[in-house]
């Protein structure tokens, strides 16, 4: 038994129930919302593997671990590089895909997209431009990168790369102990004679009571444009990062990549590069703040709905706009009572934010378990 014991610690193992993920020296592809009654912990060069986008709105292209305690050390790594939205590829979608893609040339370079900083215009006559900036620096929702444009002459020459995906972690304590956290943009593939653009960098968010961050690196780049004859890709925007946290948090020799791509190489033009991520750290207010705070008063309750979701607010008439964990609005509520109760049958099990517009009100976690 003891022989058994320590040939499995030496290769590595999975375990998951409903209380716990533990990855020790192994690796595991996983993407969508996991809810863990007591801990994840991932650690001794394990490995996390965001599952790619698949051109639909489901749950890959990112992942949300929820759990009480979450541990990630030993030289471990979650990756969600080049996982997010598609670059432009076809004659039928050379654009980038996402809100930030970048624009594919007529007779140009691809440009490079953009999601926390604006990707770069491609180079040669008539490049594609690059992608805008999409989300909010300091709200509790995390996006996807988006895809940088294709290189285009008649035809689509060098393709356009993916952006990262979106990581959400969020627990009562949260540590991360000699390991990286990744969700950079892929660098945009070279042409023939015109260049893809770079994918955006994706989102990474944080969220905890406690949060320690030791000798570890977090990177949300963006990527490089692609190289060619003629036009060269334009570089990508780095991404997001937020950090929320309500009663300690402490870093050591944390690195903190957020760069935009350096633009492609071409006879022609002078395509761009990307611009920096953002980066957000700060305290979160707990439901009870927000609802004292003088500039708006706005409940929930309960916050772990079963059906219905009561909102409290005052002056209305209002708008409310329901956010699933990718970032994707799946309602739009008028309120025009003070008191009201909404139906939330139609939606999935898992987490939501709520979001009251023309407002500086924090976003508002809730739980739906039906």
């Amino acid at each position: 038994m003891i022989t058994l014991l320590l040939a499995s610690m030496l290769i590595g193992y999975i375990y998951e129930d409903a209380d716990s993920l533990i990855v020790y020296n192994d690796s595991l592809i996983i993407c969508g919302l996991h809810h863990y009654n007591i801990k994840v912990t991932i650690a001794q060069n394990s490995k996390l593997t965001v599952r790619p986008w698949s051109g639909t709105a489901d749950s890959t292209g990112w992942l949300y671990l929820d759990a009480p305690l979450i541990s990630i050390e030993d030289s471990s790594l979650i990756s969600g590089s080049g996982a997010g939205y598609y670059g432009g590829s076809t004659s039928d979608h050379p654009n980038g895909y996402g809100p930030g893609g970048g624009g594919s040339g007529t007779s140009g370079g691809g440009g490079g997209a953009g999601y926390g900083g604006a990707g770069g215009t491609g180079g040669d006559v008539t490049p594609g431009a690059g992608g805008i900036t999409y989300g909010d620096v300091s709200d509790t929702l995390i996006d996807m990168g988006s895809g940088g444009g294709a290189g285009r002459l008649g035809f689509v020459d060098g393709v356009g790369s993916s952006g990262g995906a979106s990581v959400f972690l969020r627990g009562k304590k949260i540590c991360v102990d000699t390991s990286t956290i990744e969700v950079n943009g892929k660098h945009g593939n070279d042409g023939a004679l015109e260049a893809g653009g770079g994918g955006s960098g994706g989102g990474i968010a944080i969220w905890s009571d406690s949060i320690a961050l030791h000798s570890s690196t977090i990177s949300v780049g963006g990527g490089d444009g692609g190289d060619a004859e003629f036009g060269g890709g334009g570089g990508a925007g780095g991404g997001r990062i937020k950090i929320f946290y309500s009663a300690s948090f402490d870093t050591s020799e944390l690195t903190v990549f957020r760069q935009g791509g350096a633009p492609g190489t071409g006879f022609y033009g002078n395509p761009e590069p990307g611009a920096i991520g953002s980066l957000y750290i700060g305290p979160v207010l707990g439901v009870t703040e927000i609802a004292q705070t003088p500039y708006v008063k706005f409940l929930i309750q309960p916050t772990v709905v079963r059906k219905t979701m009561t909102v409290i607010i005052d002056n209305p008439p209002h708008t409310v706009r329901l956010y699933d964990v990718s970032g994707r609005i799946v309602h739009v509520i008028a309120i025009v009572n003070t008191i009201e109760y909404i139906d939330l049958s139609d939606l999935q099990q898992g987490i939501y934010f709520v979001q009251l517009s023309g407002e500086r009100s924090p976003t508002i976690k809730i739980i739906l378990l039906k």
